[in-house]
């Protein structure tokens, strides 16, 4: 857990509303009671709009969460440090208090304007977050050490000023119950309510030092039920209503995760950066940005001069040779200790796609990477890296990637740098001939040989040094580099993704990669393994449920036990004309998740309950919202209780979003790039998905809208500050980043 400061008031929202929906209608003996709350009046605490904060009476005493509460419940396996472990019985638990938890301005007979709990009428109310239970669909779960929930809704009738939030758990003696102001944003953004700490939180324990003693910790592995009211508190009537379940999963995650975020199509110093968090941190901050990064010395694809010497104008703010760009990012490995300091990554720089790599916060040369391998890293045409903890030990330490092979024109390159064979406007050529095809390679970090890859400003367009790297690069090969072999042939082998135990790499085949990965107007894109066998490959093999010849798949990735596959798919153009995308940010894309085996007819592959994003944000799946770029949790857990593993992912998404902190924006584009699909900005989202241990039976849950990503520090350390970036290309690994410094996200004062 990061180091948080006391309370502080954030920005006003500032995001368009979101739609209306419905919900199915639920019945008195579905609607769960409140179990003998009394009221109490509570005094203000604070002005402003939307959910305001305020206080209630006396009752809870969140130091002594575990008071008469009949003692803890057997424990199945009380030593696993990612379990929860309740510290009450069933309906004795005390995390939520006996009294209401009244918000600032809410009129003090609000209890009695509602009447009794299950007085509500179905209406146009729905509930944004969390993704409620509906439709026989079970609703979003959370770890249980995630970031509290909050409570939004859309759908809120013109008049309606006061929100009962109640959350039911069998675990617990009461329900909680709060009262809220509800006022929409001047455009029309929705407010949210938050879950104070202490109630989801709790107070740790010895047994639970990462789920707390709170709620989530007590309800692990339990349904919590919400139901939400309004009504008119001037001329109230019957009021509308809507119920539903999110779930609390019976294990956390942890690690951190590192994102690339930008805010432009457009190249530019400040236009994208990584930025950080760990699970449960309620900000984010700054991880890497490009005026930090060390690397330098980046080299045209012809060898001879700085990238950036031919540029016609020149990038502002850009020195040539210097690192541009920094996504599409893979964190190197470490053991336990050296996560403790910090994580390191590798990423392809912009054209002509060398690979570099730099310390997170300092921008540092990651001491991991010896002098010659980074001198191999500086060739172009390189593309996605993977590394596994399998390859990661003194003297095998591999980065699996992949190597440009032939251009579009058909011919073979020959060289590690050399000019394109033609140019736009050059010699009657209409367009660049880039690399086409791409074939599975690795590189030897520990390679230390000495290859000259400094570009002197008074030599004669690198000679003599440029024949002379290119002869010890070439001759590396064998040693601190080469290709892998996967048996394609006229086909480009790109995006890999090495499993943790280092036997398989799973990779994408496609017809077109000039920039590593498979291009936006790629028209193939399939999922294939193949043996890493002493990066020497063999023979690869189709993915079952990941390599349909009708359909696009690609971005693989293993989960962290390597028993699954999560990939993108998307349907293929169905005409030269049609709104579809090619393999790259597919409007249309959905996130699936296969046996790491390939899928059998008992064990198909899934695609996520994640993939819809409901019905009360007012997106449009014939528009497409863009579901992309899945990368696991470094988690697999088992719980013995209910013989299950438990896993979450994360992946970015284009659906419609808004809230106090950001509010979705549409993209400048890059005139230069293939990629002519949505440009609206996408947001990280989280996936739980549960195993049946004795089946294989894949259950997965709506998505998680992760409320903390554009929330961070401030300039003076006491305050927050908002961000409006778009966020991409996320990477969960089990690195610590420096403890992160911002308030608390101010919730409605607990009753005493």
């Amino acid at each position: 857990m990061r180091k948080y400061l006391g309370l502080a008031v954030l920005a006003s929202a500032i995001v368009a509303g979101a739609g209306a929906c419905s919900s199915t209608p639920k019945g008195s003996s579905q609607f769960r009671p409140l179990n003998g709350a009394g009221y109490g009046t509570g005094a203000s605490a604070g002005v402003g709009s939307g959910f305001n904060p305020g206080s209630g009476g006396a009752g809870f005493d969140p130091g002594n969460p575990n008071g008469p509460n009949g003692g803890a419940p057997p424990d199945a396996d009380p030593t696993n440090p990612l379990l929860t472990h309740p510290t009450c019985q069933a309906g004795n638990c005390p995390d939520f208090p006996e009294l209401p938890i009244m918000g600032d301005g809410v009129p003090s007979n609000a209890p009695m304007l509602f009447g009794a709990a299950d007085n509500f009428a179905q209406g146009s109310l729905c509930v944004l977050e969390p993704q409620l239970s509906a439709g026989g669909k079970p609703g979003a779960m959370l770890p249980a050490n995630w970031v509290r929930p909050r409570f939004r809704v859309a759908g809120v009738p013109a008049g309606i000023d006061v929100l009962e939030i109640r959350l039911h758990s069998p675990v617990e003696a009461h329900d909680l119950v709060a009262y809220t102001k509800y006022k929409a944003a001047a455009d029309g953004a929705a407010p949210s309510w938050y879950l104070p700490k202490e109630i989801w939180e709790g107070v740790p324990t010895a047994m639970s030092p990462r789920a707390g003693a709170g709620l989530a910790n007590n309800a692990g592995g339990q349904a919590v039920t919400v139901t939400i009211r309004g009504i008119n508190s001037t001329a109230p009537a019957k009021p509308i209503g809507v119920q539903g379940d999110f779930n609390i999963a019976p294990v956390v995650a942890t690690g951190s995760m590192v994102f690339w975020t930008v805010n432009s199509g457009n190249v530019t110093p400040d236009s994208s950066k990584l930025l950080g968090f760990a699970v449960g941190d309620e900000g984010v901050a700054n991880a890497l940005t490009l005026p930090q990064v060390k690397w330098a010395g980046e080299i045209g694809e012809d060898g001879a001069t700085l990238r950036g010497f031919y540029d016609k104008p020149k990038l502002t703010r850009f020195v040539d040779g210097q690192v541009r760009c920094i996504g599409c990012h893979a964190t190197i490995p470490q053991d336990p200790a050296a996560a403790a300091t910090g994580g390191s990554v590798l990423f392809g720089d912009d054209w002509p796609w060398s690979v570099a790599g730099a310390d997170l916060n300092t921008g540092a040369v990651p001491t991991a990477l010896a002098a010659g391998a980074q001198a191999i890293m500086k060739t172009p045409w390189w593309g996605q890296q993977s590394m596994s903890i399998g390859h990661w030990t003194t003297g095998d330490h591999i980065i699996i990637t992949s190597y440009g092979t032939t251009f579009f024109n058909g011919e073979a390159r020959t060289l590690p740098w050399s000019k394109l064979p033609s140019y736009n406007g050059t010699d009657g050529a209409t367009f660049d001939d880039k690399i086409k095809w791409h074939t599975l390679a690795w590189v030897n970090a520990d390679y230390n040989a000495a290859i000259p890859v400094t570009i002197s400003p008074d030599n004669d367009y690198g000679k003599p040094e440029l024949d002379m790297r290119n002869t010890m690069v070439t001759a590396a090969k064998g040693t601190g580099w080469g290709t892998i072999a996967t048996g394609d042939t006229k086909i480009s082998d790109v995006s890999p993704n090495l499993s943790h135990d280092g036997n398989t790499i799973v990779y994408v085949t496609t017809d077109y990669s000039p920039d590593g990965h498979p291009d936006a107007t790629a028209t193939v894109a399939d999922v294939r393994t193949v043996p890493y066998n002493s990066h020497s490959g063999g023979t690869s093999a189709p993915l079952a449920g990941a390599s349909d010849a009708n359909l696009l798949e690609y971005y693989p990735s293993y989960s962290w036990d390597d028993k699954l596959i999560a990939f993108t798919q998307a349907p293929k153009k169905s005409s030269a004309t049609s709104a579809e995308d090619g393999p790259y940010y597919n409007r249309f894309g959905k996130v699936m998740v296969v046996p790491a085996g390939g899928a059998t007819a008992t064990q198909p592959a899934v695609a996520l309950e994640a993939n819809d994003p409901g019905t009360c944000g007012g997106d449009s799946l014939t528009t497409g919202i863009i579901n992309s770029w899945p990368k696991w949790s470094p988690d697999a857990v088992h719980v013995k209780a209910n013989n299950k593993t438990y896993y979450f992912l994360v992946f970015s998404s284009a659906r419609k979003y808004g809230d106090e902190f950001s509010k979705q924006f549409t993209l400048p584009v890059n005139p230069l790039s293939t990629f002519k699909g949505l440009p609206q900005s996408s947001q990280l989202y989280l996936a739980a998905i549960v195993v049946d241990d004795a089946t294989g039976a894949i259950t997965s849950y709506p998505a998680v809208y992760i409320w903390n990503q554009n929330r961070t520090p401030g300039a003076n350390g006491t305050s927050a500050a908002t961000l409006n970036y778009s966020n991409l290309t996320p990477a969960w690994d089990p690195i610590k980043l420096p403890d992160l410094v911002i308030p608390d996200v101010p919730s409605d004062m607990i009753p005493r």
